[in-house]
C-alpha cells in the first residue's frame, strides 16, 4: 500500500511551534493590502497595528483551513510539488511588498491632499513592521492557546464518544466556558475600570469653563442644577455659545440671550429623573415661550458640538432654548460597544418628559420643537420619538450629523434611495421629508417641496463612522463604486475582510482631520441645515458666510472627547 503524502504544514506529530506555510502565505497578503490607502491618513503606530491583526487574521484563516482540510481527510498534494508551490508563490508575495509597502507613504498623502492635510513625515518603516511582528506574535499566541484549551476539552470527552464527536463537542464546551467568563467577568471589570476612570475626568473643569453669570444656563444663578452636577462636557456647553451681546454684535439687531440646559450624569439617579431636573431648568427660564427649543443629543462623553447649535442661536436672534442630558462617561466608540441602547433610553426618556409637558401647551404658545444629534447622538435622537410624535402634534424637524452605521433611519434611506442618486448622498422621496448633504451642499434644493417634518442628514463621503459595513468583510460596498464622493480617493480598493479592519482602524482617526471631512463637521454645513429646517427670517447667506469664517477662525469646535 502506498503511504498517503503530507503537505509542507504541519501534521499531528510535528512541533507545534513549526508554523504553517498556508498561514503564512495568507498573513503576509494581508498584511501587505493593509498598506493600501482607505478614507482617512493612518499613523505610523496605527499602520503596525492594523499590519499585525490583519496578519494574524490572514495566518488564521490559512492555518484553520489546512486544519479543516485535514479534519475532513481530503486528499493533500505530495510533499515536493507543495514545496515548489510554496516558492512560487513566495515570488509574487516578495515582489508585492517591493511595490506596496514603499508606496505607503504616497498613498497616505494623496488620501491627506483630498482632506486638505499637508504631507505626513517621513515615517519609519521599521518602526511600522516591528509593531506590526509584536501585535501578530501576540495574537498568535493568544490563539495558539485557545487551541490548546479546545483540544484539552477535546481529549476530557474523547473517553466517551467518537474522536469527531468528541472534537466538536469539547469545542463546544470550551467556547462556552471562554464566553462565559469574558462576558460575565473580564467585561464586566473592564467596563468598570473604564467607566470609573472616566468619571474621574468627567468631575474636572475643561479649560476656560466657569460658572455661568446668566441665569438662562444650567450652573448659573437659580438653577436646579448645580455646576458641579454637569459634569466636564456640560461644563463646556454652558460655556460655550454667544451670549446676547454677540448675537446684537454680529447681527446688528435685537436679540434675547440663549438659553442653554444641561443635566449630567451626577443630577440624578435615573434618565428619566435627569429628563425632569433638566425640564424643572427649562420652566424656571421660561424657555417655553422661545421661538425655537431644541433637545440635542450629546455623544458618549455628554459633549454637544457648539457648532452645531451656536449657529441656530445666531440666525433666530437667541430666541432659542437648547436641553441635553448626559447618559455615559465613555467615550461614543467604547459606548457604542459596551453600552449599547443607552444613548436610545436615555434620548428617549429625555424626549417623552420634555415633549409631554411640551404637548399640554397651547399651539400658539409654545415654542416650534427640533432635535438635534452628532455622531452617537444622532443614533440615540433618531431612535427618540414615538410614533405618535411623528404622527400627531409632531416635532418640527431635525438636524443629525455623522449618523454612524447603526442609526435604522439613515441606513433605510440609503437602502430604498431614489434611482440615480448614490449612497453618499441619497435621495429619499426627493427629499420631501428627509435631505442629506455634504460639505458645501445646499439643503434648500430638492425635487420635492419640504414635507410636514423636516430632516437633515450631513454625511462627509469619508466619514468611516458613518460609512462602515459589517458585510464590507465579505462584499464591496455600494458607496465604493463609482462615481464617488468628492473626497473618497480613488486609489482605494476593496479587499475582502482586509478594507473592513481598514475602515474600521479609520473610525478611530475620523474626527482628527479637517472640518468638512471625516467625522469633523463644519459650522458652514451646520448652518445650511438648520436653515433649510427652521427657515429663519432676517438671515442671509452672506451673514451665514461671515459667521462661518469667524466660527473656523476661532477654533469653535469644543475640546472635549467625544
Amino acid at each position: 500500500m502506498i503511504a498517503p503524502t503530507r503537505s509542507v504544514d504541519k501534521s499531528p506529530a510535528t512541533p507545534w511551534w513549526l508554523p504553517s506555510f498556508t498561514g503564512l502565505f495568507l498573513g503576509f497578503v494581508f498584511f501587505v493590502l493593509t498598506f493600501t490607502p482607505s478614507l482617512v491618513p493612518r499613523p505610523p503606530v496605527f499602520q503596525g497595528l492594523l499590519g499585525g491583526l490583519a496578519f494574524a487574521i490572514g495566518y488564521a484563516i490559512g492555518r484553520g483551513g489546512v486544519v479543516l482540510w485535514r479534519y475532513l481527510e481530503l486528499p493533500e498534494l505530495p510533499r515536493a510539488l507543495w514545496r515548489a508551490i510554496a516558492i512560487a508563490l513566495a515570488v509574487p508575495c516578495a515582489i508585492a511588498a517591493a511595490i506596496y509597502v514603499p508606496q505607503a507613504a504616497a498613498w497616505q498623502d494623496e488620501v491627506r491632499a483630498r482632506l486638505n492635510m499637508p504631507p505626513m513625515e517621513p515615517a519609519s518603516l521599521l518602526l511600522v513592521v516591528l509593531i506590526a511582528a509584536v501585535v501578530a506574535i501576540v495574537l498568535l499566541l493568544l490563539g495558539r492557546l485557545l487551541v490548546l484549551g479546545f483540544g484539552a476539552a477535546s481529549a476530557l470527552v474523547y473517553r466517551r464518544v467518537p474522536r469527531r464527536i468528541a472534537s466538536l463537542l469539547g469545542a463546544l464546551i470550551f467556547a462556552v466556558l471562554v464566553v462565559t467568563v469574558v462576558n460575565g467577568t473580564l467585561v464586566s471589570a473592564v467596563i468598570g475600570a473604564i467607566d470609573r476612570a472616566q468619571a474621574l475626568v468627567d468631575v474636572t473643569d475643561p479649560p476656560g469653563a466657569s460658572v455661568p453669570a446668566e441665569d438662562t444656563r444650567s450652573g448659573g444663578p437659580g438653577s436646579g442644577i448645580a455646576w458641579q452636577q454637569l459634569g466636564r462636557a456640560g461644563k463646556q456647553f454652558v460655556t460655550e455659545g454667544p451670549r446676547k451681546a454677540d448675537i446684537e454684535t454680529f447681527t446688528g439687531r435685537d436679540a434675547l440671550e440663549p438659553i442653554r440646559v444641561y443635566a449630567g450624569l451626577r443630577a440624578a439617579d435615573t434618565p428619566e429623573d435627569q429628563a425632569r431636573k433638566a425640564l424643572d431648568d427649562l420652566i424656571r427660564m421660561d424657555a417655553f415661550s422661545r421661538a425655537v427649543l431644541v433637545i440635542a443629543t450629546p455623544t458618549g462623553t455628554g459633549w454637544v458640538d457648539n457648532n452645531g447649535i451656536a449657529p441656530l442661536e445666531y440666525m433666530h436672534g437667541g430666541d432659542v432654548a437648547t436641553v441635553a442630558v448626559q447618559y455615559s462617561y465613555l467615550q461614543s466608540p467604547l459606548s457604542l460597544i459596551l453600552e449599547p441602547g443607552r444613548s436610545q433610553e436615555s434620548a428617549a426618556a429625555v424626549f417623552r418628559v420634555i415633549y409631554r409637558y411640551w404637548n399640554d401647551l397651547p399651539e400658539d404658545q409654545r415654542p416650534k420643537l427640533y432635535l438635534f444629534g452628532l455622531s452617537l447622538g444622532s443614533l440615540g435622537s433618531e431612535a427618540s420619538p414615538p410614533i405618535h410624535a411623528w404622527l400627531g402634534d409632531s416635532f418640527e424637524g431635525a438636524v443629525w450629523a455623522g449618523p454612524p452605521f447603526r442609526n435604522r433611519i439613515w441606513r433605510a434611506i440609503q437602502r430604498d434611495r431614489d434611482e440615480g442618486s448614490p449612497s453618499w448622498r441619497p435621495v429619499f422621496e426627493g427629499g420631501s421629508n428627509f435631505r442629506v448633504i455634504g460639505h458645501g451642499d445646499s439643503a434648500r434644493d430638492a425635487s420635492s417641496d419640504w414635507g410636514r417634518v423636516r430632516m437633515v442628514y450631513i454625511a462627509y463621503p469619508s466619514d468611516a463612522i458613518v460609512f462602515f459595513e459589517e458585510s464590507m468583510f465579505y462584499r464591496q460596498p455600494e458607496w465604493m463604486q463609482p462615481p464617488r464622493g468628492e473626497d473618497v480617493s480613488p486609489l482605494l480598493r476593496w479587499f475582502p475582510i482586509v478594507t473592513a479592519l481598514q475602515v474600521g482602524i479609520d473610525m478611530m482617526f475620523a474626527a482628527a482631520v479637517p472640518p468638512g471631512f471625516g467625522h469633523d463637521y463644519a459650522a458652514a454645513d451646520y448652518m445650511e441645515a438648520w436653515t433649510a429646517v427652521t427657515a429663519p427670517r432676517n438671515w442671509s447667506d452672506d451673514e451665514a458666510r461671515r459667521l462661518a469664517e469667524e466660527m473656523n477662525t476661532e477654533g469653535a469646535a469644543g475640546s472635549i472627547s467625544r
